[in-house]
């Protein structure tokens, strides 16, 4: 046997592996299109290209997407999030439906993104997959609307610096409830 005979079959599976699912595409254009809706909501009114710093931060947002749809497991891809979050604190007037519209397009987009990290590149999620992934999706969407409505009735309030420790104390509270335990 000659060993060309023994190698191109196993070349051909690691191959075969190597190719990319119709899952992960969905998933990873599924994250693309939520970055780039926040990236629209985050703008306003302004276009994408209308001055130097919108340019500048489509031209971000486009290079983290491009990496983050190449390997979405890459830690390049916090680059866009990042850029988007930061444009918004750079504006004047910011209204809650807004920021509402930029923090659901960003959560859509993490969670198609982490759950394309976590599939093999060659995996294909069933049906039932599908609704336990919804199911453990339901707990964070519900908390991230539960936050955002105390923002919302909380804003008007003149709260003061003592408030830091109490936000500090519901963090540590909501990471030992949410994060997994070890067994």
């Amino acid at each position: 046997m000659r060993p060309r005979q023994l190698i191109d079959p196993l070349a051909e599976r690691l191959l075969v592996l190597r190719t990319v699912s119709g899952t992960q595409w969905l998933l990873r254009g599924l994250g693309a299109g939520a970055t780039f809706l926040a990236l629209v909501a985050a703008l306003g009114g302004f276009g994408l290209l209308a001055h130097v710093g919108a340019a500048l931060l489509t031209a971000t947002v486009a290079a983290g997407l491009l990496v983050q749809c190449r390997n979405p497991d890459s830690d390049v891809g916090l680059l866009a999030p990042s850029a988007i979050l930061l444009s918004l604190l750079g504006q004047d007037e910011l209204s809650f439906l807004r920021a509402a519209g930029v923090g659901i397009a960003l959560l859509s987009a993490h969670c198609a993104f982490a759950l394309s990290a976590t599939l093999p590149v060659h995996g294909v999620l069933a049906a039932s997959a599908w609704r336990l992934t919804l199911r453990a999706l339901l707990p964070v969407l519900v908390l991230s609307l539960l936050g955002g409505l105390l923002v919302l009735v909380l804003s008007p309030l003149v709260l003061g610096p003592w408030m830091l420790v109490l936000g500090t104390v519901a963090l540590i509270i909501l990471s030992l409830i949410l994060l997994p335990r070890s067994r």
